[in-house]
């Protein structure tokens, strides 16, 4: 029919009025809705996509300007007397110019003669890396060009798993803000370098990302290599054993159902087909299950729950054993890669220490910045400017750390916190030294800082203000840092 009628009307039910004296009915429970699953790694890569190219661009704009408007420092016949960064036209080494400079130099070198006992502070340099470009040099003939492929890929993935971490942890809008986060830090130029530090990225992000799905196997095989990759790969036992202590009750049980139990009760625990033990899972009754007793299954429940992140926290130590014994073996001291750091400037004098002269070389060369602009804009440009741009690095870099201690679970702010530690503890010392040298190179690989301003960047209404002042503000910093190492101004 046409119109509706009564009877056709559909029919609205409304409760019925509750009997006088009857009490209250109890509030409807609210069900939370289940967590977005995290995005395909497709989709992952598509978000990396932007601002990977985006950053990369703009470093290789800036010191192909830097190169053509101002003169390369004398350092470059100094540091690299033998051309290992250079071959590749005018033109093709002011583009490589800001990924090929400084510490590239001692890569490829490595690559060439490993560890010769004739020129010790090679031992500074761990050995993943180059013998990484040892394989590019053997099967594509330029070690240089292969680095900056293993580089960028490694970069790449490692953002992208980055992602994952935050998405899982606090959600898609501040993974996406992550990723620009950690682009645009001067620091990333470095991820692109012929440097580890998109390796030891790809390696630490991916150690951390397996322990928190309690994947110790996977943990024990990305630890060792990034404990060979970068000194501060030793740092990474400390969030796998915090991942395992967050996740003690899920080994237990895993350990438990392992050896046949159900899960305990508040009496003990109780197994299949056996009778209730007062002395809690340390003594389960084991299952029938048809195959010989191992030794793993004559352990105690906790010592077989914890066998596991044990073991992967074993392998990156391991790591770092391997390549001193490798040394000690060339003929190096046991110590050998430890005592090089005087050799490049630093010494180990606490972080406390190292703080005090990072804030007195700060001031000072702030000072020196404002006295010289009372001049002219020149000699301001010629003052000591670094120092207290590295102090406010290290400034950022401190608030980013208390953010992700209050934001992120405690894994990722005791790695970030233990390898920021290592930097600060062995200052620059030497004179002409800043002792907060190659800071943003090191904060650079710090993901959880990058998560947590990501969170950050992506809450509160002027949110759209933060992320262009801020993506501004890091994107000039990029520019500035690849033109003076195009240049070859050092900077970290």
């Amino acid at each position: 029919m046409g119109r509706h009628t009564e009877l056709e009307r559909p029919a609205v039910l409304e409760p019925l009025p509750a009997p006088p004296g009857s009490p209250a009915p109890a509030p409807a429970t609210v069900v939370p809705a289940a967590p977005a699953a995290p995005l395909s790694w497709r989709d992952t890569a598509r978000v990396v996509w932007p601002p990977f190219v985006i950053t990369r661009i703009v470093a290789l704009i800036a010191g192909l300007l830097g190169t053509a408007l101002w003169p390369t420092h004398e350092a470059s016949d100094t540091n690299d007397p033998l051309g290992l960064t250079r071959g590749f036209g005018e033109l093709g080494d002011r583009l490589l110019a800001p990924f090929a400079h400084w510490d590239a130099v001692w890569f490829l070198d490595i690559a060439n003669n490993g560890y010769p006992t004739d020129y010790a502070p090679r031992t500074a340099f761990f050995p993943l890396y180059p013998a990484i470009l040892r394989v590019g040099d053997a099967l594509f003939q330029s070690p240089l060009l292969f680095g900056l492929l293993v580089s960028t890929v490694c970069a790449f993935v490692g953002t992208m798993i980055v992602h994952r971490l935050a998405e899982l942890e606090l959600g898609r809008p501040a993974a996406r803000m992550t990723v620009w986060v950690l682009l645009v830090f001067p620091g990333s130029l470095w991820l692109t370098a012929v440097y580890s530090e998109g390796l030891f990225l790809l390696l630490s992000a991916a150690c951390l990302y397996f322990a928190r799905e309690g994947r110790w196997g996977l943990v024990a095989v990305v630890g060792v290599l990034a404990a060979t990759t970068r000194s501060a790969g030793i740092v990474l036992v400390v969030p796998v054993l915090v991942f395992a202590w967050q996740q003690r009750h899920a080994l237990l049980a895993r350990a438990g159902a392992a050896r046949g139990l159900v899960p305990a009760t508040a009496g003990g625990t109780v197994g299949v087909g056996g009778s209730a033990s007062p002395t809690g899972p340390s003594r389960p009754t084991p299952t029938p299950t048809g195959r010989p007793v191992r030794l793993i299954d004559r352990l105690p429940i906790p010592a077989r729950a914890a066998l596991g992140p044990l073991l992967a926290a074993a392998a990156v130590v391991g790591g770092l054993v391997l390549f001193v014994v490798a040394l000690r073996l060339n003929g190096f001291g046991w110590r050998a890669t430890f005592d090089q750091q005087e050799e490049w400037g630093r010494r180990s004098v606490g972080p406390l220490d190292g703080i005090v002269r990072a804030v007195d070389h700060g001031v000072d060369g702030a000072r020196q910045v404002v006295d010289a602009a009372g001049i002219s804009l020149a000699r301001a440009m010629q003052a000591d400017w670094m120092d207290p741009l590295l102090l406010v690095f290290l400034v950022v870099g401190l608030v980013a750390l208390v953010g992700a201690a209050r934001r992120l679970p405690p894994a990722y702010a005791a790695y970030a916190g233990c390898a920021l530690l290592m930097p600060l503890s062995a200052p620059g010392v030497v004179d002409g030294t800043a002792p907060l040298m190659s800071l943003p190179r090191f904060l650079g690989v710090l993901f959880p800082l990058a998560m947590w301003a990501g969170w950050w960047l992506s809450r509160g209404p002027r949110r759209r203000t933060r992320q262009l002042a801020l993506g501004a503000t890091g994107l000039l910093l990029l520019m500035l840092v690849s033109e003076l190492t195009a240049r070859w101004i050092f900077f970290a």
